[in-house]
């Protein structure tokens, strides 16, 4: 069954015709919650709106750096987040591993209106850019303080992060963002007879400067006995709306459930795989070391709809933390190669044409400079090395760090390998027994040298069958 032919309360999109409908909006707290996880068991009435969201604060644990920490800038409150499950009863519905990495990779693509005027306020994200004040030509970081001579920016008061649990900044995560399976789907926990549950593993950021940026980034020249971070327990809770229609509607989708064949409903899930691929040994200025790189991606037997790759160093950087995905100096190319056939012909270099791919696993336009997403525009192709000598960001400071921090930091890779824009089952590439592979060619130069951290998500075709009050899943 597809999305058009479920029942037209559970899809997302519009009605086809006007309805009446009541909201019912409560507000759950945690049956457990620590610093390390939190767990919510909704009620068994109504449809789950996917506009349901989940509230949470973030706090330094030393009074020294109150007002001094930040969110990562094009994170924000997703980082607060590393794993979340949907679970009914025992079974795992659907996964968001890494989540605020992938959070990140999807943020981008939203229009700067929404990033500016919603998230900003909800996730405490500082997507946007705007021109310079000094009218040179450049681009500064917006919706931040600027000083009198509108060089050095600051936090807005009211996303500022403070110690006081009470009187301070609340963030939210709409359920449609928390897990990628509700942005298509509404469950109709009226007709479950197990209970479902979110279960939420918290990102962890100790004391120590590796560490800073998991969660919250810090002020340049700041200094604390501590720069530990605590979530702000007494601010987690879930505000779930709960939709009811008329009485016709709703025994339509029960008779549904209640029939020999019971409502079956196709979804997207994640499936994260992690690698490493270590530095070369020496690269002298100004010379380029080709590097092979080869990974594997487990995912035999799998109806496989896109790929995204998050590709960062070791070390943060200090406006997106653990987020940043540094593009090379010279560009690097790859291949996919699934079911013994390779995807393209040859090898993508440009960065213009790797951010058409990753534009079709969205159906969208990554929304950022050319200067955030590769150092194309920036770096002088005279030289082997391509050293950057056009800064396209300005040197103003935000919290004191350089806004120029930011170039080429959104370098996101990605292969569309669906066959169909509607979310209808087997529209993916069927996966045979050898995994996928990715050919990677790396351009290494002394100033791209490090250590990588390569984050592969794949979203996954899944199908939950719902037959009287209970749910089969498949793999």
């Amino acid at each position: 069954m597809s999305n058009q032919q479920l029942p037209d309360v559970l899809n997302v999109s519009p009605l086809t015709a006007i309805q009446t409908m009541n909201i019912e909006t409560s507000k759950l707290d945690p049956i457990v919650i620590t610093q390390s996880i939190c767990r919510f068991v909704l009620e068994r009435k109504g449809i789950l709106d996917v506009g349901s969201v989940i509230t949470m604060s973030v706090h330094p644990v030393a009074a020294g750096y109150d007002k001094k920490m930040f969110l990562p800038i094009k994170t924000g409150c997703h980082a607060l987040i590393k794993k979340a499950l949907l679970k009914v009863g025992t079974k795992v519905l659907a996964t968001s591993d890494m989540y605020g990495t992938y959070q990140t990779m999807r943020r981008a693509f939203k229009t700067n209106e929404e990033k500016s005027q919603k998230d900003f306020v909800k996730n405490g994200t500082h997507d946007c850019l705007e021109p310079d004040n000094t009218g040179e030509g450049f681009y500064q970081m917006k919706d931040v303080i600027y000083d009198a001579a509108g060089t050095a920016g600051t936090i807005d008061p009211s996303v500022q992060i403070t110690v006081d649990e009470i009187n301070c900044p609340v963030f939210s995560i709409r359920l449609s963002e928390l897990f990628p399976m509700m942005r298509n789907v509404q469950l109709p926990l009226y007709l479950m007879n197990e209970p479902v549950s979110i279960e939420i593993t918290w990102n962890t950021q100790a004391d120590g400067t590796a560490n800073i940026g998991k969660m919250l980034c810090l002020q340049e020249g700041a200094t604390g006995s501590s720069s530990a971070v605590k979530i702000g327990l007494n601010n987690v809770h879930f505000l779930a709306d709960y939709l009811t229609y008329e009485d016709g509607r709703m025994d339509q989708t029960a008779k549904l459930v209640n029939s020999a064949q019971g409502l079956s409903m196709p979804y997207e899930d994640l499936i994260v795989t992690n690698t490493t691929v270590p530095k070369v040994p020496t690269v002298a200025t100004p010379n380029v070391v080709r590097q092979e790189v080869a990974r594997d991606l487990g995912l035999s037997g799998r109806n496989v709809r896109q790929i995204l790759l998050h590709d960062r160093p070791a070390t943060p950087n200090n406006l997106m933390g653990h987020y940043n995905c540094p593009a090379y100096a010279v560009p690097d190319s790859y291949n996919w190669r699934i079911n013994d056939q390779t995807v393209y012909s040859r090898e993508v270099q440009m960065e213009a044409r790797k951010a058409n791919q990753l534009a079709q696993c969205f159906t969208a336009n990554i929304n950022c400079l050319n200067s955030e997403y590769s150092k194309d525009a920036l770096t002088n192709k005279q030289v082997a090395d391509n050293t950057i000598n056009n800064h396209c960001i300005t040197e103003n400071t935000f919290e004191g760090h350089q806004q120029q921090l930011l170039e080429g930091q959104m370098h996101f890779e990605g292969v569309d390998l669906s066959i169909s824009p509607l979310n209808i089952p087997q529209s993916g590439i069927q996966v045979g027994q050898k995994p996928i592979e990715h050919l990677r060619t790396l351009s290494r130069t002394a100033a791209d040298n490090a250590d990588r951290v390569c984050s592969y998500f794949s979203t996954v075709e899944r199908a939950f069958v719902l037959r009287n009050g209970l749910l089969n899943v498949s793999a």
